[in-house]
């Protein structure tokens, strides 16, 4: 009997089905990679077996699983910038789906009207497909690369400047070169600040464990304005600090920070068709989420403290001065 019993329940698990439905892709889905010619389920951009790039339909991209990363500040790669040309789109849903950021944010950055940041990645094509998706959606952008905005690069730090009628003289810092502009040639003018925190610390070991015994943080900010010419890409900088306010004349004040909202409305009217931006400290927190401000720690090594007992030291340093070269930068690139 249960020989039976068990010979019946065999039975029945033979024509039992081993899966309920079909999780396999059709033969007709796949997609033959071009250079090892093997067949690849389509929602992939790279080839499982060499690596090399599959040609993908726009209907293939739809079902592509992305796997964005954003790359590292030092790392080369592609940014895709909302643009704010189409009416407004309501799929906040779907597109924070697609950017990999909350609802809400992205609902922030298409009301605010701007052109900012919605993701980096590293590699262009699935940004291009990230974009393709977005379109279709009805939200508009265009990719930017770090290499075209190139932050590392720092504009030139100018010392001075001289208004004569129709032309502009800029006097370059730390050397006695100057250049000559006209008022058409000055297109565009950015404001913004850089904010820098270092913290200073003495650390402890006992025991294996690490204490905190002294800190210090300093905290610094100095207002700076960019300014572009036609045929300059990387634009000039004024810093409050170490810079000649003398073409004020007789409006130089005592304060630097006061100086320099003297010295932009002077160069907003010397040429009135140069475009002004003015919005970074706005958006600076939501830039924050796609451009992170740059963060370092150093090590000071061991001090001295008391007879075969010793500290470490270390500093931490943060600043946006990187974030700030781009959002400049993006302005140019959009003119």
């Amino acid at each position: 009997m249960e020989n039976s019993e068990k010979f019946n329940e065999e039975e029945w698990l033979k024509n039992y089905p081993v899966q309920t439905e079909n999780i396999a892709f059709n033969p007709e889905q796949l997609i033959a990679c071009g250079e090892c010619q093997r067949n690849n389920p389509p929602n992939r951009l790279k080839c499982l077996y060499c690596g090399g790039e599959l040609e993908l339909s726009i209907s293939d991209e739809a079902q592509i699983k992305l796997n964005l990363r954003n790359p590292e500040s030092w790392e080369k790669g592609f940014n895709l910038i909302f643009c704010p040309r189409k009416p407004e789109t309501t799929a906040f849903a779907e597109i924070a789906g697609l950017v990999n950021l909350e609802k809400e944010f992205v609902r922030k950055i298409v009301e605010a009207g701007k052109y900012l940041p919605l993701v980096r990645g590293e590699n262009l094509k699935e940004i291009e497909i990230v974009k393709n998706n977005l379109q279709r959606l009805g939200l508009e952008t265009i990719i930017v690369s770090d290499e075209s905005l190139s932050p590392e690069k720092m504009p030139v730090r100018l010392r001075g400047l001289e208004f004569w009628e129709d032309k502009l003289v800029l006097i370059f810092f730390n050397n006695d070169e100057i250049a000559e502009i006209s008022r058409d040639e000055l297109v565009l003018m950015v404001a913004g600040a850089v904010f820098e925190n270092k913290t200073e610390s003495v650390v402890k070991k006992k025991k294996g464990e690490s204490e905190i015994v002294d800190a210090t943080e300093t905290v610094s900010d100095e207002f700076l304005l960019d300014l572009y010419t036609r045929e300059n890409p990387h634009g000039c900088r004024i810093f409050t600090k170490g810079f000649d306010f003398s073409c004020l004349e007789t409006e130089k004040g005592i304060l630097a920070a006061e100086n320099l909202k003297k010295l932009t409305k002077k160069l907003i009217e010397f040429a009135p068709d140069a475009k002004f931006v003015n919005d970074y400290l706005s958006v600076r927190e939501t830039l924050g989420n796609i451009w992170e401000i740059e963060q370092r720690k150093d090590s000071q090594g061991l001090n001295r403290r008391g007879f075969g007992k010793f500290n470490f030291s270390k500093v931490a340093l943060s600043n946006n001065l990187q974030q700030f070269n781009k959002y400049s930068r993006l302005q140019r690139h959009i003119l």
